[in-house]
C-alpha cells in the first residue's frame, strides 16, 4: 500500500499484489504494475503537475465538464451545446469507451470505438463531429495537465473517415437554381431572399434575423450583430430568440453588391405590398426582412426543408425533360443554407477578392477557415486562371 497527496490536496491510496517488478504475480490475480512502479508513475505525475484526480474522470465526465466550461465562458452557443449533447448522448455515452478513465485512453481505444460506430451504421458526418468534440476535450485535458497526450489526433484519417463533402454550386448550377425559383409560382416569393444569401454569404440565422434597421441603403451595407435562432430558452421552452453571432468575428458590416442591394429593395417592395414591413418582435428586435410565404419567421430547419423541396422539384422536372430529349439529366446537388454560404464565398474567391477581405465579409474566426474555401478549385476556375495567364503572357491582360 502506498499513501500520497495528489495535486488537488486529496489523500489517496494505491495498492498492488507485488512490491517490485521482479516479484511473481499471485495465481488468479490480474496483471498489473508493482507498487514501486505505480509509485514511480505517481511521483512523476506530481513532478509534472499532472492531476491524478482529474485524470481519473471518465470520458463522459470530461465531456460534461468541457461543455459546461465552454458554455460558462460563452465560447459556444446554446444551440451548439444542444447539438453536441444530443449526438453524444445518442452515439457515445453508453459505449464502453466513454466509461474509461481519460488517463487510460490510448489511440487503439479511440480507433476501436470509431470502428464500432462504422459497424453500427453511423455516418461519416456524425463520427467526424464526435471526433471534433473528442479532440477538443482531450486538447483541454492536456493543456490542464490532466493527461500527457491527446491520442485522438489522426484517428479519423487513419480509418479513412471524412466528413460528407459540401461543395459549392457551380456558376451554371447557381443560375439554374435561381431561374427555377424565379419562374416557379410556388417558390418565387423566396427569390429575393435566396439571391441575397448568394450575394452576401450570410449564415442562415444572420440572414433570417436581418432587420430593416440593419440595412444602410445609402452607404450600401448591412450590419450583422445578431442571429435569429429557434431553440430552447432558460425555461426549457423552444421559441424564437435573438442570439449573438456564432463568433466575435461574426459581428461585422457586409458591403452590398449591386445585386444584393437590388434584392433588398425588391424585398422591401414585396413586404410593403403585403403590409408586412413592420412585422414580428423577438427579444425587442422587430421588422424582419425575410419571412416565409405565409409571413412567419424562418427557422434554420424550415429553410433547409424549402431548399430540399426546391431541389427535388427541379430534379424531377429535369429528369422528365432529359428522357423526352434523349439526353443525360443535369441535376442539382443537395443544397442547404450552408451550401449557399459556401457558394457565395466561392464566387467571391473566383472573382479574385483578397483573402483577408473575404475573411471579414464571411465573419470567419480565422483565415484558415476562409482558405479552405478560397483554395477550392473546380474545372471552370482552372480554365479561367489559365486563360488569364495566357492573356497576361501575350500582353492582352483581361484583368
Amino acid at each position: 500500500m502506498y499513501r500520497y497527496t495528489n495535486a488537488n490536496g486529496d489523500r489517496q491510496v494505491e495498492y498492488s499484489w507485488r512490491l517490485v517488478a521482479s516479484d511473481p504475480r499471485p495465481q488468479g490475480r490480474k496483471k498489473e504494475l508493482s507498487l514501486r512502479e505505480k509509485e514511480t508513475l505517481i511521483e512523476q505525475d506530481r513532478y509534472d503537475m499532472i492531476s491524478t484526480s482529474y485524470g481519473s474522470m471518465t470520458v463522459n465526465e470530461l465531456f460534461d465538464f468541457y461543455v459546461k466550461m465552454k458554455q460558462k465562458r460563452g465560447k459556444i452557443t446554446v444551440r451548439t451545446i444542444e447539438n453536441y449533447t444530443k449526438i453524444w448522448n445518442k452515439n457515445m455515452r453508453k459505449r464502453k469507451f466513454a466509461g474509461m478513465p481519460i488517463q487510460a485512453v490510448r489511440k487503439t481505444h479511440i480507433l476501436d470505438c470509431y470502428q464500432e460506430m462504422l459497424e453500427d451504421g453511423m455516418g461519416n458526418g456524425s463520427i467526424t463531429l464526435i471526433h471534433k468534440v473528442l479532440s477538443a476535450m482531450f486538447n483541454h485535458a492536456v493543456s490542464e495537465d490532466y493527461i500527457r497526450r491527446n491520442y485522438a489526433h489522426g484517428c479519423t484519417k487513419e480509418l479513412g473517415i471524412y466528413n460528407n463533402k459540401r461543395d459549392a454550386l457551380t456558376q451554371a448550377q447557381q443560375v439554374e437554381f435561381l431561374n427555377f425559383i424565379r419562374e416557379s409560382k410556388e417558390y418565387s416569393p423566396y427569390y429575393w431572399m435566396f439571391e441575397f444569401f448568394l450575394e452576401t454569404g450570410c449564415r442562415s440565422g444572420e440572414g433570417t434575423g436581418l432587420l430593416w434597421g440593419n440595412i444602410d441603403f445609402r452607404k450600401k451595407y448591412i450590419k450583422i450583430d445578431h442571429q435569429l435562432l429557434y431553440e430552447l430558452d432558460e425555461e426549457g421552452k423552444r421559441r424564437f430568440q435573438i442570439c449573438p453571432p456564432k463568433t466575435i468575428k461574426g459581428i461585422r458590416k457586409i458591403p452590398l453588391t449591386a445585386k444584393a442591394l437590388y434584392a433588398l429593395k425588391k424585398q422591401k417592395e414585396y413586404m410593403l405590398k403585403h403590409g408586412m414591413l413592420g412585422n414580428f418582435t423577438v427579444d425587442s428586435h422587430s421588422g424582419f426582412v425575410f419571412l416565409t410565404k405565409r409571413f412567419q419567421l424562418w427557422s434554420a430547419a424550415q429553410l433547409d426543408i424549402i431548399l430540399h423541396r426546391i431541389v427535388y422539384d427541379y430534379n424531377s422536372i429535369e429528369v422528365a425533360n432529359a428522357i423526352m430529349e434523349d439526353r443525360e439529366p443535369e441535376l442539382l446537388p443537395n443544397i442547404t443554407a450552408h451550401i449557399l454560404r459556401h457558394t457565395a464565398c466561392t464566387r467571391m474567391a473566383e472573382a479574385g477578392m483578397d483573402q483577408r477581405t473575404l475573411q471579414e465579409i464571411m465573419g470567419h474566426s480565422n483565415l484558415a477557415i476562409t482558405m479552405k474555401v478560397y483554395n477550392h478549385v473546380d474545372d471552370k476556375r482552372m480554365r479561367d486562371e489559365i486563360e488569364k495567364f495566357d492573356a497576361k503572357r501575350d500582353g492582352k491582360s483581361k484583368v
